[in-house]
Formats: C-alpha cells, structure tokens, sequence
C-alpha cells in the first residue's frame, strides 16, 4: 500500500512536471517570434518580454488572457463588467503595449539595449508594475532561469 502510494505521487508530480513544461514550450513557440520582434525594435530583453507573459497570462491561459487578450496584467478599459484589466484586439497588441509601457518609463533610456534581465526586473518592480514587488520579481526571475530564457 505504501509503495502504491509512493506511485502515485511519482505519477502526479512527474506529469504535473511535464504538462508545465509542454505549456512552456508551447508559448514560447507561440509567442517567442513575436518578442523577439518587439525586443529588437524596443531594446527590451527577449527574456524580459516572454517572462513576464508567461506568468502575468499563466501561459495564456487566465480568463483575463483568453477573454481580453491582455498577456500582461495591464489594467485598463474594456468591454466587460467582471475585470479591471485592459482589453486588446490581439495578443500582439498587447504584447507591443506592454512594450510601449516599458519604453515611457524613466529608467528605460538608460537600460534600452541591456541584456540585464536582473536590473530590467530591477527597475520594473520599482515602478509599481506588481502590488508585491519582492515576491513578483522572484516569480519572474525563476521562471527566467527555469526555461532558459535568458
């Protein structure tokens, strides 16, 4: 009976594991040529862009996500009553909003171009993109290190 249990929770976590990483690997299929686009164009890290995505949407996968297109937890004006968050026509609209955003901020002049995905964290949680700064920040970098998107 031990072993049994034993079994199944070697089961549960290694599946648990593998649908993680699939839906990883799904959405920066999806998604990476497109912020590998706007990185070039903005000089906003690949990592940055994808890694925010990927845990603001839960892999595209939230209502907000779905419903509004917003891959970014932007709040803002939509067309429903049930959320505060920005609605967008597209993903990639809300992809190069997100973009835009970074790119009005004080500290991007000096950052436009770094590859120091540590300092753009940095900075971005200073500005008060996260409610829980600290802990907003961690989140982003292992996910960062966990897919080797740096």
């Amino acid at each position: 009976m031990k072993n049994l249990k034993f079994y199944f929770l070697f089961l549960f976590t290694f599946l648990s594991f593998c649908n993680s990483y699939s839906q990883t690997e799904s959405y920066i299929k999806e998604y990476g040529e497109m912020a590998d686009k706007l990185s070039f164009e903005f000089g906003i890290p690949r990592s940055i862009i994808l890694s925010i995505a990927i845990v603001e949407s839960g892999y595209g996968n939230s209502k907000v996500a779905k419903r509004l297109n917003n891959h970014f937890g932007i709040k803002g004006k939509n067309q429903v009553t049930w959320s505060s968050f920005k609605q967008y026509s597209s993903v990639e609209d809300s992809f190069r909003d997100f973009c835009l955003k970074m790119a009005s901020k004080k500290f991007y002049m000096n950052l436009k171009g770094s590859d120091d995905y540590l300092l753009w964290l940095k900075k971005i949680s200073l500005t008060g993109y996260s409610t829980k700064p600290t802990l907003w920040r961690n989140k982003i970098e292992k996910t960062i290190l966990k897919h080797n998107l740096h």
